[in-house]
């Protein structure tokens, strides 16, 4: 394995800054957002999976989460809203 030289990383490095820099990232993060939705009439095992988790989590951390709304009845929105995080970032990252 051949490790990589200075000028290497330092190329690298100039050039993540230059793409910062250029806010080229800000169009590719609205085509990475946009891929997130696409083939949505398709089942995800994975993403339910991720989306169970999520309000699992947001269920045992609920004191911590829920620090600010005290009511039941406005956490319930949180938890389909978790689900449905859950649910996109399990679909994109295993599909």
């Amino acid at each position: 394995m051949e490790f990589p030289s200075f000028s290497d990383i330092w190329d690298s490095i100039v050039d993540e800054f230059e793409y910062f820099i250029s806010f080229e990232w800000f169009g590719d993060m609205f085509e990475f957002i946009a891929g997130m939705f696409e083939n949505m009439s398709e089942f995800s095992i994975p993403g339910t999976l991720y989306g169970i988790v999520l309000v699992v989590l947001v269920y045992l951390f609920k004191n911590q989460v829920f620090v600010l709304v005290k009511s039941p009845f406005l956490q319930i929105p949180f938890y389909f809203a978790a689900f449905g995080m859950g649910y996109l970032a399990g679909k994109r990252i295993w599909e």
